[in-house]
């Protein structure tokens, strides 16, 4: 499978209440134009206010409608309107898991990773494309929503067989085990010891 087919395919089968319509660049309203990466996610994936589980707070996707909206609190204050000292120009947020931005560079197209909450923000590369992410995303909804109850132990930490299981399986998107330890290491997918 390649472009966000995979990603399509998972989160239509594990999240059928989840909308994924394509949307067109028209909808935007940001104040610089969509960069291409992003016409195209939401072109070809079309992820509208998608909601993926996760182990902890949700994964959250906004339609390409509330996008701009969306950079609210991060790029500038909801009711002024005033940009924030501390967020890079070249930053926009896709995507969040309880405030934790994941961070669109118009300059790279990577995809960076904060902590919300810290008074300063510190954004690390965490995938090097939208598709990558969402992909990682819905494989970890799908190993949550396979898992059921069983995903966590008496402790609430996550059983190792679901830690495994999601590394195997974002190794193949990502191209490494190594990468996907790392990736799933910092969205709280760690193996407890």
């Amino acid at each position: 499978m390649s472009g966000y087919s995979l990603a399509k395919e998972i989160i239509t089968r594990a999240f059928p209440q989840e909308r994924l319509v394509p949307q067109l660049e028209g909808e935007w309203c940001g104040d610089f134009s969509l960069p291409v990466e992003v016409a195209c996610y939401y072109a070809e994936l079309g992820p509208d206010d998608v909601t993926i589980d996760a182990y902890g707070n949700p994964f959250f996707l906004p339609s390409l409608a509330d996008l701009w909206e969306f950079q609210a609190g991060y790029r500038f204050h909801p009711k002024t309107m005033e940009r924030f000292e501390g967020w890079s120009d070249d930053w926009f947020v896709v995507g969040y898991q309880g405030g934790d931005p994941f961070i669109f560079s118009r300059s790279s197209s990577r995809i960076l990773y904060a902590l919300h909450g810290r008074g300063a923000w510190d954004a690390n590369e965490l995938f090097r494309s939208l598709e990558a992410m969402v992909t990682t995303f819905a494989i970890i909804g799908d190993v949550v929503v396979g898992a059921g109850d069983d995903l966590t132990d008496e402790e609430s930490y996550l059983q190792s067989r679901y830690v495994k299981e999601a590394e195997e399986r974002v190794a193949d998107v990502l191209g490494s085990k190594g990468e996907a330890e790392t990736v799933l290491s910092s969205l709280g997918w760690a193996s407890r010891s």
